[in-house]
């Protein structure tokens, strides 16, 4: 395998990213999130305009990994986890762990951010375990999408200043 991480990327490649993003995805299926292309159109703009971020994860220069996030908008020191997609063929080779571990360097450095959020379904145990397994902590429980979709987990890390 070759794998490479980056977030410097051609704009020419954003199309291909958001496209990414609309593929088989790892842990969610996308009725969970029944206005999820909505979003990756809103996404797409907002990665172009420099509101959102983007980590992408290549091999052999295919997209097979991308973590979407950005500084909170109500939390100014808080980063916000917006979208984690992995190939799910390539499940266990901790693409995800290498993604969320980056964002989270990357909010800290760019944003100074002390801690973390990002949310996902209720039901959804494989993500639950994987971002307990990273040290999030559950905070609260809610339908945060009010689709119909079902209840929401908020997750909560606190994040460390990098000695550098």
């Amino acid at each position: 395998m070759d794998f490479r991480f980056t977030n410097e990327y051609p704009t020419s490649r954003l199309d291909e990213i958001v496209n990414y993003l609309l593929g088989p995805r790892l842990w969610t299926p996308h009725a969970n999130y029944p206005d999820f292309e909505d979003w990756v159109q809103k996404t797409h703009q907002e990665i172009k305009d420099g509101n959102k971020r983007v980590i992408i994860a290549l091999s052999l220069n295919q997209i097979v990994g991308v973590m979407v996030y950005q500084r909170h908008k109500k939390y100014t020191k808080t980063l916000e986890l917006k979208n984690l997609t992995v190939r799910p063929d390539l499940r266990g080779r901790y693409l995800a762990s290498f993604l969320i571990k980056n964002a989270e360097i990357e909010g800290t450095m760019e944003f100074g951010s002390v801690n973390v959020l990002c949310d996902a379904k209720a039901n959804n145990f494989g993500i639950r375990l994987f971002l307990t397994q990273h040290r999030y902590q559950i905070v609260g429980e809610t339908d945060l999408y009010r689709l119909s979709s079902g209840s929401d987990i908020i997750y909560r890390k606190n994040l460390y200043p990098l000695l550098i």
